[in-house]
């Protein structure tokens, strides 16, 4: 077996226990797989497509253009249905004026597009007849989010970490997995993805931590 078999097989794997041990879903779960383009979301993708027939769940992408990018955010909503049709499966997305409304309510753009990413995919779900919502948060969002919380002077309730499923809803089939382990999977499979270049951009707290402190 070669190397990059062996990464995929394996992530594949991790992935399969953690969906059993976490109770992700069960055997007929339609799954609404949130898929913005990049990395993340994009493992997320191919390594449920590869467990759909082993875990008997059915698939269906949604997608958010935020139109905060412009043509690039056009673009990628070009190449995840591109990625939904190469896959055989259905795709819902809707775009959202995020600038617009955070200007209208006196908000962050950040917390205006994360509000308007739930509102996309809870509709979403309602009308695919999703029992669940696939999210690619991996192991250092959950590190970045706690420092984050810290930095905010969060409670111990606000301390939190993310959760593998929460409100019987939301999933994060690949918490357990590191953001490295994330890219091999990828590089193995040659899975194309997006990337944002404002993932870079220090205006953002998540960036800053993600960037400057963790490292």
């Amino acid at each position: 077996m070669s190397d990059d078999a062996r990464i995929a097989r394996s992530f594949t794997d991790h992935v399969q226990r953690a969906w059993t041990s976490d109770h992700l879903g069960s055997r007929g779960t339609r799954v609404l797989v949130a898929v913005s383009g990049g990395a993340d979301s994009m493992a997320l993708l191919d390594v449920l497509t590869e467990l759909r027939p082993r875990l008997d769940i059915q698939l269906v992408v949604a997608h958010l253009n935020h139109g905060l990018r412009g043509d690039a955010s056009d673009a990628d909503e070009a190449f995840v249905r591109e990625q939904a049709e190469a896959r055989a499966l259905p795709v819902f997305a809707e775009r959202v004026d995020v600038a617009a409304l955070a200007h209208d309510a006196g908000a962050s753009v950040e917390t205006t597009a994360r509000q308007a990413r739930a509102g996309v995919l809870t509709r979403a779900a309602t009308e695919a007849g999703a029992g669940r919502i696939a999210l690619g948060h991996h192991r250092d969002d959950v590190a970045e989010t706690v420092l984050m919380r810290l930095l905010r002077g969060a409670g111990s309730r606000g301390l939190a970490a993310m959760a593998p499923l929460r409100d019987g809803l939301w999933i994060r089939p690949l918490l357990a997995r590191s953001r490295d382990e994330v890219r091999a999977y990828l590089d193995s499979r040659q899975v194309p993805h997006v990337e944002d270049e404002s993932n870079t951009s220090r205006a953002h707290l998540r960036n800053r931590v993600r960037h400057d402190l963790l490292p």
